[in-house]
């Protein structure tokens, strides 16, 4: 999992993004979505064609805890956080995980 550490994020490497990567990892929940799933994106704003994979509420996924800022559904800033799901590095809307 060191290669986490090499993701870039509008020039900076994660651990340099707020929350940095911490030496252990830790589980959030995915939660209540409005009915819908989460996405789990390559990059932090909401873009409907470019999604990983679809988490949906009560689905388990492994941080680092690290977070940024970035644009949600119709440009609506909000905060990201970078998860792995299913051997899958992305970038969930932190508002749905906890």
């Amino acid at each position: 999992m060191a290669d986490e550490n090499k993701i870039m994020v509008d020039g900076q490497e994660l651990n340099d993004v707020s929350g940095g990567a911490a030496s252990s990892g830790f589980y959030m929940t995915v939660g209540d979505c409005g009915g819908g799933y989460l996405a789990l994106r390559p990059e932090p704003t909401w873009d409907q064609y470019h999604e990983l994979a679809q988490l949906y509420p009560g689905y388990t996924v492994f941080t680092y805890g690290a977070t940024t800022n970035g644009t949600g559904y119709k440009g609506i800033p909000c905060s990201y956080t970078y998860v792995c799901f299913n051997n899958m590095w992305g970038w969930v809307n932190s508002a749905y995980v906890k």
